[in-house]
């Protein structure tokens, strides 16, 4: 009987005891020194850990959390967390969420593209609207020169320059004077040398032998390519128009 009393004075004390302990531990803790998380924003890894340490907390870098930030370099805290001002014990962890930088853009290859195509595609992919020049150059027509390499990065707001060939000019001819000449004779020539004839019109013309050209378009002397249709009004028979 005895032991089993012992044992339980013994459970008691036990108890008692760790009662005790707790309401100390709680009480340390519920008057225990406070203090303000300070603004970490901007801060060093160092400075940062520095900072908070001068005020009794401890920081470590919360690497799950690191993200573009177009205002904080690279390395630098954007953000943490209990934020600035937040009451904390003293003792308390701050986690540091660290700034990437600007989001960096590289330059794509627009080698080829038309000037609006280019456009575009800088536009999608957050770049602005490019500034274009102009030239007529041999060779086909597009982006044949970028101001900023393809690969390289674009600086946030940079207008990347393109320089756009716009071929050169069709060449052109003088239009010879054909009137009084035959329509047949004068439309093979012109179609063998890739000219295009447009609308052949007959009109009666008295003393004209048909088929003989009366009027042309373009008139003599004007200038003519080969992308031009080359009109014609030829006399026609009798009662023909």
């Amino acid at each position: 009987m005895g032991g089993v009393l012992a044992r339980v004075i013994y459970a008691l004390v036990l108890a008692g005891v760790l009662a005790v302990a707790t309401w100390i531990s709680f009480s340390r803790f519920v008057a225990g020194t406070s203090t303000k998380v300070p603004n970490l924003s901007g801060l060093t890894v160092d400075e940062a850990t520095a900072r908070a340490a001068e005020l009794g907390l401890s920081a470590v870098v919360d690497t799950a959390q690191d993200a573009f930030d177009e205002a904080v370099p690279a390395h630098r805290v954007r953000a943490h967390l209990p934020g600035p001002d937040t009451a904390v014990k003293e003792g308390q962890t701050v986690r540091l969420f660290l700034s990437l930088g600007p989001k960096m853009i590289r330059m794509p290859d627009l080698t080829g593209q038309s000037a609006r195509t280019a456009a575009v595609a800088l536009v999608r992919q957050g770049i602005a609207e490019p500034a274009l020049a102009a030239a007529r150059l041999p060779g086909p027509p597009g982006v044949v020169a970028q101001g900023v390499a393809p690969g390289a990065v674009v600086a946030p707001g940079e207008r990347p320059g393109l320089l756009v060939n716009r071929g050169l000019p069709d060449p052109a001819w003088v239009m010879p004077d054909v009137i009084g000449r035959d329509f047949e004779r004068v439309r093979g020539a012109f179609e063998a040398r890739g000219f295009r004839i447009g609308g052949v019109k007959g009109q009666a013309y008295e003393g004209a032998a048909a088929g003989t050209i009366l009027r042309q378009f373009p008139q003599a002397g004007y200038p003519v390519t080969r992308k031009d249709a080359v009109s014609f009004v030829v006399s026609a028979a009798e009662g023909a128009s």
